[in-house]
Parts: structure tokens; sequence; C-alpha cells
């Protein structure tokens, strides 16, 4: 009896859990909507710093840039020096195989009197840029009308208004002064720039004591042309 009641008893209780077995669904998993991550504290920090860093960098490429102008100026001149001297002397090169003796002796005399006029038109031009932006030489620059008044005797007032007469007084000496300084620099040039011309006008240009004078004289012209080039470059990068 114990047997079959225990049988019974094994038979409902599988029953019973087929049953919790069958009516039990299994739930499908939830999926989560796909989110975009957001950003961290780091990357904010991160765009925070790129920004100004960007922007001073253009600032400082734009200074670069605007600033040394000059430099690629001076760069570019030595460039174009280095030609001309190169160009100047295969001319004269060419110049010498076919010179007569007398337009050789001409040139030998006119090389002093062409670097003179080198070493004045700088210094003419170098006057002129110093009048433009305002900067006399030392030896004028050095004058200053300049005295003490003793204001326990001249009042206030009218020490102030002498002391404004000298240096209205300065300010008008150094510009006559640089005035009258490049003038006599200016007529310096020309003079030397007219002596060159005339040499060159009367350089032989057909017979030459039986020698053949015009292809050297078109040598020389070409030649004459070519360093007149490359001392202008000397001079506008001085």
């Amino acid at each position: 009896t114990n047997t079959i009641a225990e049988n019974v008893a094994t038979i409902v209780c599988e029953k019973i859990n087929n049953n919790k077995k069958s009516t039990t669904t299994t739930a499908a998993p939830a999926t989560s909507p796909t989110t975009t991550p957001l950003p961290t504290a780091a990357n904010t920090l991160k765009n925070q710093v790129r920004e100004p860093i960007e922007k001073l960098e253009k600032y400082i490429l734009k200074y670069v840039y605007t600033y040394t102008q000059h430099v690629k100026k001076m760069a570019e001149t030595k460039v174009q020096l280095a030609k001309a001297q190169l160009d100047e002397f295969k001319a004269l090169e060419e110049f010498e195989q076919i010179a007569t003796p007398s337009q050789w002796n001409i040139h030998l005399a006119l090389k002093p009197r062409i670097k003179l006029w080198s070493t004045k038109n700088k210094n003419y031009l170098a006057a002129l840029k110093r009048v433009e932006y305002d900067i006399p030489p030392k030896f004028i620059e050095k004058v200053d009308l300049s005295f003490k008044i003793d204001e326990s005797i001249i009042n206030q007032d009218e020490a102030q208004a002498t002391y404004n007469q000298m240096r209205q007084i300065t300010k008008e000496f150094r510009t006559q002064a640089i005035t009258l300084y490049v003038q006599s620099l200016g007529r310096e040039n020309e003079l030397l720039s007219n002596e060159i011309k005339r040499i060159i006008e009367g350089f032989p240009q057909e017979n030459d004591e039986g020698f053949d004078a015009e292809p050297g004289y078109a040598a020389f012209k070409h030649y004459h042309n070519l360093r007149e080039k490359r001392l202008n470059l000397e001079a506008e990068q001085s």
C-alpha cells in the first residue's frame, strides 16, 4: 500500500511540475534603443582648448607673413644680384675679347669713376630713405639747442615759452640741414652721372686707329648696361 501511495505521489508531483513548465513563458530579452554616446568631459575640455590655439596659430602665421616680407624681398634681391653678376662677368669677357686698345684703356679709366658713382648713389638713396622715415644722420641729430633757464628769476610760463622756442629752432635747423645734405648728395650724384655719360658718348664707335671699333662698342654698351643693373640692385639692397 505504501508503495502504491508513493508511486501516486510521485506521478502527481511530476504532473504538477510539467504543468508549470508548459504554462511558464520565457520573456524575450528587451532590446535597448541605440543611443549616441554623450561627449565626455575630457572631449569637451579638449575642444575648448583647441579653438583658441588654432586662432593663435593663425595670428602668428599672419604676423610672420606680414613682418617678414622684407626678408623675402632681400632673398629675391640676392638671387637677382647673383644672376646679374654672372651676366655682367660674361659680358665683360666678351668685350675683352673684341675691344680695341683704346676702348679697353677707356674702360680701365672709367672703372674708378663708376665705383665712386656707386658709392655716391648709395649714399644719396640712403639719405632719401632717412628723409622718408624721419631719421636724420647722427651729425644732424646730435645738434640740440638747449640751455637752462633760472626759474627763480623768470616765471614758469615765460621759461616754458623759451624752451618751446629752443625746440622749434632745433627742429627747423634739422629740417634745413637734412635738406641741404640731400641736395648736396644729389648734386654729386648728378655731376658724376653726367661725367660718365660724356665718357661713354665719346667711346670709339667706328674706326679706331685702323681697328673696327663697332663690335667692341656694342659689346661695351651691353656690358655697361648689365653693370648698371647690378649696381642698382646693390644700392637697393643696401
